[in-house]
């Protein structure tokens, strides 16, 4: 899915820079994957570099990245899902829709005001539960393609 950042009310605000917007989804996505109850974590891992992905017009760019947590067998997936649900619903900015990915498994779908998208699903092979997504729009006209922050 792709996000256009310059869609009204999203990713135009000007004071967002490409630290913060990173440290916001990398927040959320820790935030999120620590719903998993702990004992039932096998490993995480997280990408804490990626290139920038252009917004539409300009210099403005986003950062994407993605959180994963392998999980061990029996974890609830549809509570897990429910309560990200129920976080992220209860917080000012954040539309909430209920999903599912292109192979029919449920996906939360998170889209705040300020422009930033994550998906939140449970993947096989092995069993994990990933929370990808994109930054708000920032400017970043010194943007060279393939370089990664």
């Amino acid at each position: 899915m792709v996000v256009s950042c310059s869609q009204p009310g999203t990713g135009q605000n000007t004071d967002v820079s490409l630290e913060s917007a990173k440290s916001k989804v990398m927040s959320l996505e820790q935030e999120i994957l620590g719903l998993l109850p702990e004992n039932a974590v096998l490993s995480t891992f997280a990408h804490d570099t990626s290139s920038l992905m252009p917004c539409a017009g300009g210099d403005r760019r986003k950062w994407t990245g993605d959180a994963v947590a392998e999980v061990g067998a029996g974890v609830d997936r549809g509570a897990i899902l429910d309560e990200v649900v129920e976080l992220m619903a209860a917080r000012d900015g954040w539309k909430v829709e209920d999903g599912a990915t292109p192979h029919g498994a449920r996906r939360i779908d998170l889209l705040h005001s300020d422009g930033t998208h994550l998906f939140v699903s449970f993947e096989d092979g092995p069993e994990s539960l990933r929370v990808a997504g994109y930054s708000a729009c920032f400017d970043f006209p010194e943007y060279e393609y393939g370089e990664e922050y």
